[in-house]
C-alpha cells in the first residue's frame, strides 16, 4: 500500500534528521579537536551515507513511483540536519574551546548515537530478521571493519 509506503519513509526521514543532528555536532567536535581523524570521520560518515539514503529514498520511491522525489527527500534530510549540527557546534564553540567542552560533547554524542542504535535500529533490523541470520553477523562485521579501519590509520 501506498500509504503505508509514504507514512514509512515520512517515520524514517524524521528519524535521520534527529540522527543526523548529533552526527554534524560529532564531525564538528571531532574536526576542530584533531583535524586529521576529523577527515577520516567525514570519510566514514559520507559511506554511512549511502546505506542510510537507500533507507529513506526507497519507501518514498515505492509511495510516489518518483525516484527524483525519493533521492530528493533523502538527500535533503541527510545533510540539513548534519550541517545544523555542525553550525550549533560552531556557533557555541567557536569562542571558547577547550578539552573539557571537546570531552564533554564526545560523551554526549556517542550517548546519543548509541542509544538510536541499541534503542531503535537494531531492533528494527531484528523485527526484519527474525531467526537472525544476518544482523549480528554484520553487525560484529561492521565492528571488526570500523577497528581495522581505525588500527590501520593509527599506525599511518
Amino acid at each position: 500500500d501506498r500509504a503505508e509506503f509514504r507514512r514509512m519513509g515520512m517515520q524514517i526521514a524524521v528519524a535521520l534528521l534527529v540522527h543526523n543532528f548529533p552526527e554534524g555536532l560529532a564531525t564538528f567536535t571531532t574536526t576542530l579537536s584533531a583535524p586529521r581523524i576529523g577527515v577520516l570521520f567525514g570519510i566514514a560518515l559520507a559511506l554511512h551515507k549511502i546505506p542510510e539514503g537507500v533507507m529513506v529514498s526507497l519507501p518514498i520511491y515505492v509511495a510516489t513511483g518518483s525516484r527524483l522525489k525519493g533521492f530528493l527527500v533523502a538527500a535533503v534530510l541527510g545533510t540539513i540536519a548534519q550541517f545544523l549540527g555542525a553550525l550549533f557546534g560552531y556557533l557555541l564553540f567557536v569562542t571558547y574551546w577547550n578539552e573539557a567542552i571537546s570531552g564533554s560533547l564526545f560523551a554526549i554524542v556517542t550517548a546519543v548515537l548509541l542509544y538510536t542504535i541499541v534503542a531503535n535500529m537494531l531492533p528494527l533490523a531484528r523485527s526484519y530478521d527474525p531467526q537472525d541470520r544476518y544482523v549480528t553477523i554484520w553487525t560484529f562485521g561492521g565492528f571488526i571493519f570500523f577497528a581495522t579501519v581505525s588500527a590501520i590509520f593509527a599506525f599511518a
